[in-house]
């Protein structure tokens, strides 16, 4: 391969992520492995169906669908690239508890289960409110890396031991203040 075509194929990557990166107010970031595993330790410890709101490169997905196969696993990704890339490895992967759409949660018609998990830009958090607030069940879980839910009352606020994160702790039902 000539280094123009490589130069063609990393602007034509660049290009996708920067024009979805504007579009979806959210930039793909994954989570390391520490994270996961913490985020993964807060999960129910019964069978329950999770969603991971903004999927990115799957990280977070594809481990939780590993770490604890009495779960069903959904990532939701709407950009093209990581939603690719993530593809791939659940692939490789082989989980049967894993599915991987490409949509945008925000217009996504259904039930996220009993948990969703997020990583997304703080400019988007109002939206997941909002969604959450449309669909999901009382009783179920949210959990947030980084970033609270405008207006929501979390349950727990704890600071991540893999980084200067917090994760924000929800229950529907409970999360809207007074």
């Amino acid at each position: 391969m000539s280094e123009l075509s490589i130069l063609v194929i990393l602007g034509v990557v660049t290009a996708l992520i920067v024009v979805y990166a504007i579009r979806l107010r959210a930039v793909p970031m994954p989570s390391g492995r520490k994270a996961r595993n913490e985020i993964i330790s807060y999960l129910p410890k019964e069978p329950c169906r999770v969603t991971d709101f903004g999927s990115g490169w799957g990280d977070l997905a594809i481990n939780i669908a590993r770490a604890r196969p009495d779960i069903t696993v959904t990532g939701i990704e709407l950009s093209p690239l990581p939603y690719a890339v993530s593809r791939i490895r659940a692939r490789l992967a082989q989980l049967e508890n894993l599915s991987l759409v490409r949509a945008d949660f925000r217009k996504r018609d259904q039930n996220p289960g009993d948990v969703v998990v997020c990583f997304l830009d703080p400019r988007v958090m109002a939206d997941v409110g909002d969604v959450l607030n449309q669909r999901m069940a009382p009783g179920g879980i949210v959990i947030s890396r980084a970033f609270a839910i405008p207006g929501w009352q979390a349950f727990g606020e704890v600071p991540m031991q893999s980084g200067s994160d917090m994760l924000y702790l929800y229950r529907m039902g409970s999360h809207l203040p007074g």
